[in-house]
């Protein structure tokens, strides 16, 4: 059965694909064990099912600015054959934002050029904040139980839907 964010997920594919965009083809069971591996070893950090399966559905999604981290980074070309722009990967961004030390405290998996969504490992909340002008620890409305709920706000930012949950 189809949950709310594979219906969000079809919606951006279409509006992708009205505008000749791609989405990016699913991650292999490889890059979903290497991922779960990897964030272990490198992040301490078990990935959520509910991300591993959005992987396995779109290995990241870059839309209307804002971005979903991929299994890996994920280069996208262009139909010249030119690399058009590059989905980051979660471990790689992470180990990046990790070199901050306040930052070690949160799992990053997606971010637009004024939003960071995140988890925080510390309470367990996935969240949102303005990634210029709040701090990480005082993400204010945006707070969520689940991943599923982090990710469906995200995909309505996608979709330029920014009512209040």
């Amino acid at each position: 059965m189809e949950t709310p964010l594979h219906d969000l997920v079809d919606i951006i594919q279409a509006t992708q694909e009205e505008y000749g965009e791609l989405m990016c083809p699913p991650a292999t069971a490889t890059d979903l064990e290497h991922l779960q591996l990897e964030a272990r070893q490198k992040l301490a950090y078990d990935v959520p099912t509910q991300y591993l399966n959005l992987l396995a559905r779109t290995n990241g999604i870059e839309w209307n600015g804002h971005q979903l981290y991929a299994s890996k980074a994920q280069p996208f070309i262009n139909e010249a054959g030119r690399l058009k722009y590059a989905i980051r990967g979660l471990v790689e961004v992470n180990e990046q934002w990790r070199a901050f030390e306040p930052n070690r405290e949160f799992i990053f998996f997606a971010e637009s050029g004024e939003q960071l969504y995140y988890h925080n490992l510390k309470s367990g909340k996935y969240a949102i904040v303005d990634r210029i002008t709040k701090g990480l620890d005082d993400p204010g409305k945006d707070v969520f139980d689940t991943c599923e709920e982090l990710f469906a706000r995200l995909f309505n930012h996608m979709l330029n839907n920014f009512e209040e949950a």
